[in-house]
């Protein structure tokens, strides 16, 4: 299995730190029978291949070892090496909850869908670049190189161990030009009544987000939509959503518009490792796919955590608004008050109407409207928001 990790020329390879020398110790070490060993050796692989999200020339040299130990029963902690193949090759999974992975954007041509990992291959024995990479081409090359190993881990659904195959089901989730031979397992998975609930859900959700089109193996899944169990009854709805945009059928926007509005999300079931709560990815799917009630739904959820119990300064308490608002992202350029989504002129007009808030928060407040593109003060966010 771990045979051939000499024969890479390790040290003329990069990561976070420098060389890659050491990163087949990491790797054996995950064999180790001692859980502190395979602990600190998965810390240090986290953090030399994945460092502040980056990826690394050794990143893509160390995934076929990394997938050797995760398909192999006998190895432990399999589920969190899958998480580790699943991060090298997407990063956060926050930015395509709603759209998937992009890989179209990363490829220079149809044509180069394997280019990568066949250069990858012909570098097998050491580096040999002709020139610098490109901007982007390790994140590529990662992607691709987990992305070969796909075959291997559809299997691993149906593994008797459900953090394995909730694992497996996440990691498919991002490889849309394989989704003629991952969609169908996964929607199967989906269907098994003994499969853990969470590993359920993880198989519908990766169905839409790899398919993007509602295809016969997808379609099967709509019977899912009356699952005794209400989580499996989400996934199944937000699976098809996310494969039919605005063609989604009522019942399934019923099913979206339901969990949107519930915002009891302290009992929700932990639903790991995706990176949003169902609420929220609810509210976003109806917009993705241009449904009114998503709009108005986001405007009543704003309203309601700007009219939370204050426990700090302004800009404290109303960061939660903003980003259920406007996002995370900054702003470079100021967007027309007419061009604004409903919950954002609600939040606009709510501090233009209270003036006390500036006069109390001492500027603070102000780096918060200019991370986001807004007229600092407010006599100029006032007048902003009247200027209709």
């Amino acid at each position: 299995m771990l045979e051939k990790l000499d024969s890479v020329g390790w040290s003329g390879l990069t990561h976070a730190y420098g060389t890659a020398e050491e990163i087949p110790a990491f790797i054996a070490a995950l064999r180790s029978p001692d859980g502190e060993v395979r602990a600190e050796a998965l810390d240090e692989l986290w953090s030399c291949l994945l460092h502040e999200g980056l990826r690394f020339e050794a990143d893509a040299y160390a995934v076929p070892f990394l997938a050797d130990l995760a398909v192999d029963p006998a190895t432990a902690d399999r589920a969190v090496i899958l998480h580790l193949l699943t991060a090298m090759a997407i990063g956060s999974d926050h930015p395509y909850l709603v759209t998937g992975f992009p890989i179209g954007r990363l490829r220079p041509s149809p044509d180069a869908v394997d280019e990568s990992w066949h250069l990858l291959y012909s570098e097998w024995s050491g580096r040999s670049h002709d020139g610098p990479a490109s901007e982007g081409s390790a994140e590529l090359r990662v992607y691709d190189a987990v992305r070969v190993e796909v075959p291997r881990i559809v299997p691993l659904l149906a593994d008797p161990d459900g953090d394995v195959a909730e694992a497996a089901a996440y990691l498919l989730a991002w490889f849309p030009e394989q989704a003629r031979t991952t969609v169908g397992p996964l929607v199967d998975a989906a269907f098994r009544s003994g499969l853990r609930r969470d590993a359920r859900v993880s198989a519908l959700l990766a169905a839409g987000l790899a398919t993007r089109t509602p295809g016969p193996a997808l379609s099967a899944g709509l019977e899912l939509l009356s699952d005794p169990d209400g989580e499996v009854r989400w996934a199944a709805a937000a699976s098809w959503a996310l494969a039919c945009g605005a063609t989604a059928p009522e019942e399934v926007r019923v099913v979206l518009r339901t969990r949107a509005e519930d915002r009891s999300e302290h009992d929700e079931p932990w639903l790991a490792p995706w990176g949003m709560r169902r609420a929220e990815w609810s509210v976003r799917l109806l917009e993705r796919i241009g449904d009114p009630a998503g709009a108005e739904i986001r405007r009543r959820l704003v309203a309601a955590a700007t009219a939370q119990p204050r426990s700090g300064g302004w800009a404290e308490h109303l960061a939660e608004p903003f980003y259920l608002a406007f996002g995370d992202d900054e702003r470079t350029g100021r967007v027309p008050f007419e061009r604004l989504t409903p919950a954002q002129s609600w939040l606009v007009e709510h501090l233009a109407g209270h003036p006390e808030v500036f006069a109390a928060d001492g500027g603070q407040l102000d780096d918060l409207l200019r991370w986001y593109g807004l007229p600092t003060g407010h006599g100029l966010l006032a007048a902003y928001a009247s200027a209709r």
